[in-house]
């Protein structure tokens, strides 16, 4: 049976960018090094895993000593703080082939492109979803190359082996545009209705 997948369009407060790469690439480079400034997106990356995998912590000593954990709390957000501005200043400089026409699922990414991408051929991916500031820089097999009626091309494309903070961030990222496109369907309902 065929998998169906349900992807999202997530239009607005995403940088988005790719790079062709070799098959060799993917099994012997991290994708973060094929982007400049990838290493503060990376780093901003495990800063958010560091926080998951804290939080079990800071609850224990929330239930042992308040003060300590709120103290701990202000401490994690001045970092966040000065992390989010280092990553939007890296943000406005960096040329981005697109800020946000993308569609998303939890297993793969389509977008539109001018040139063609071959079938089974691997490109770099970096997504940074803003103004959470959470980031993805993994590798993706393209699995669709369609000609539109315009000239451009939809790519379809497989994430390819996301670990459990990205998987968790793409998820969010679908959720929350369901809670939007939902949102959006009863306002124009509500407006059609009076």
């Amino acid at each position: 049976m065929a998998e169906k997948r349900q992807y999202f369009r997530i239009q607005q407060d995403v940088i988005f960018n790719f790079k062709a790469v070799s098959t060799d690439c993917v099994h012997q480079v991290s994708a973060e090094q094929h982007f400049d400034h990838s290493t503060t997106y990376g780093l901003f990356s495990q800063f958010q895993q560091l926080d998951n995998d804290s939080n079990a912590l800071l609850q224990g000593i929330r239930q042992d000593n308040s003060a300590i954990a709120q103290y701990l709390e202000v401490l994690n957000k001045k970092i966040n703080l000065l992390s989010q501005q280092m990553l939007s200043k890296e943000a406005v400089s960096v040329n981005d082939r697109d800020n946000g026409k993308i569609d998303l699922s939890q297993g793969g990414i389509a977008f539109v492109n001018n040139e063609p991408l071959g079938i089974e051929s691997w490109i770099a991916i970096k997504l940074v979803f803003i103004p959470a500031y959470s980031a993805i820089l993994t590798y993706a097999q393209i699995t669709r190359n369609q000609k539109l009626d315009n000239g451009d091309y939809l790519i379809g494309a497989r994430f390819h082996q996301l670990n459990d903070e990205e998987q968790r961030v793409i998820a969010k990222q679908v959720i929350d545009t369901q809670i939007i496109q939902k949102q959006q369907s009863q306002d124009l309902k509500s407006k059609v209705h009076h």
